[in-house]
């Protein structure tokens, strides 16, 4: 019996402290939007625009996971990739996020590479 107490209160206080780290992180997250204002910097070191949900959604991405999003700066849907890495200094080290940005549909804009629409008989 003392030990399924013990269970339960461990059980209690890992769920207290999970929502405390959710909450640390969504306070991460409100700084962030702040001070970047919805803006990511890919690694062409290109500025993207993304509406508050879906920054949010970008923000919480584990390394290496994409999803796509609207870039509102460039009226597109684009594929977002979150890279996290370990760069070695001589403090000890840090960890580095990157977002690699992508076009998912990159010969959409240009009428001669249609190939579906040339190869339809017409009727």
């Amino acid at each position: 019996m003392g030990l399924f107490v013990c269970g339960m209160i461990i059980n209690i206080l890992y769920i207290i402290v999970a929502s405390r780290d959710n909450m640390i992180l969504e306070a991460f997250f409100s700084i962030a939007l702040f001070i970047n204002g919805g803006n990511v910097i890919d690694t062409k070191l290109g500025l993207h625009h993304y509406s508050d949900e879906d920054y949010k959604e970008i923000f919480f991405l584990e390394s290496k996971d994409s999803i796509t999003k609207n870039c509102t700066r460039h009226s597109k849907i684009e594929d977002v990739k979150k890279i996290i890495y370990y760069r070695p200094n001589e403090d000890g080290g840090e960890m580095v996020t990157r977002y690699k940005i992508h076009n998912p549909y990159p010969h959409q804009d240009s009428p001669q590479q249609d190939t579906f629409n040339s190869q339809r008989g017409k009727n």
